[in-house]
């Protein structure tokens, strides 16, 4: 591992909340798309961290790594900029699928506030939802500052899905990031996981749109 980290994602985040700062949209797009190449390339290897949340991302200033990029279309998100790279640390809870028989399920609770995926809010059995959910709690304390809790909704049509209680600021990107929060929290089944790689073509599409984003990790 390279040397001349910054502390975690954590501790930025502590940093931010401290001298009474936003943390950026931009930055938090930024870092999710890191933070989705890796979990991407943890689970094609059907290996579960267990543990994703802000003190287990490490942050390496400037000069991100680029050896996670898998297009060429990926260059303009992977510029050398002062926001650094997030490295993923801390493999004590992971479990390999490789080693148990195919279509092996979890049950059980993490008890980390904040973390504990809808499946174990529900008693359903998960895989990689306590990864994906953990993520996305991960995002949310990057845009509000404070854990995730989420909360059973209807729709119109009288089925249930999941929703965070915050609401989206106004001139926040409220789409994407509606589209992002619904389908991580709602995963229909352990067979029937969500596209990461859908969800980080989203974000690279509004980082690399508009050049004034781009400003802003330098």
């Amino acid at each position: 591992m390279e040397k001349g980290h910054v502390g975690t994602l954590f501790d930025v985040l502590n940093s931010y909340k401290q001298w009474g700062i936003v943390f950026p949209e931009v930055l938090a797009v930024y870092y999710g798309i890191k933070m989705l190449r890796c979990v991407e390339l943890l689970h094609n290897s059907k290996v579960l961290h267990g543990d994703i949340k802000p003190d287990n991302w490490l942050m390496i200033p400037g000069n991100p790594s680029s050896e996670l990029s898998m297009t060429n279309q990926e260059s303009k998100a992977d510029k050398d900029f002062a926001a650094g790279d997030l490295y993923l640390i801390d493999y004590g809870r992971s479990i390999d699928l490789s080693l148990y028989p195919e279509g092996t399920v979890f049950r059980g609770n993490c008890h980390a506030k904040g973390f504990q995926c809808v499946e174990m809010l529900t008693q359903r059995p998960w895989t990689y939802q306590i990864d994906t959910f953990a993520f996305c709690g991960t995002m949310h304390c990057m845009l509000f500052g404070e854990y995730m809790e989420v909360k059973p909704c209807l729709n119109a049509q009288g089925a249930t899905h999941w929703e965070i209680f915050r609401q989206f600021k106004r001139y926040w990107q409220v789409d994407m990031w509606k589209e992002f929060f619904h389908v991580l929290l709602n995963v229909s089944s352990c067979t029937d996981q969500p596209s990461l790689l859908n969800l980080r073509r989203r974000f690279e599409n509004y980082f690399v749109s508009d050049g004034s984003r781009q400003q802003v990790c330098f």
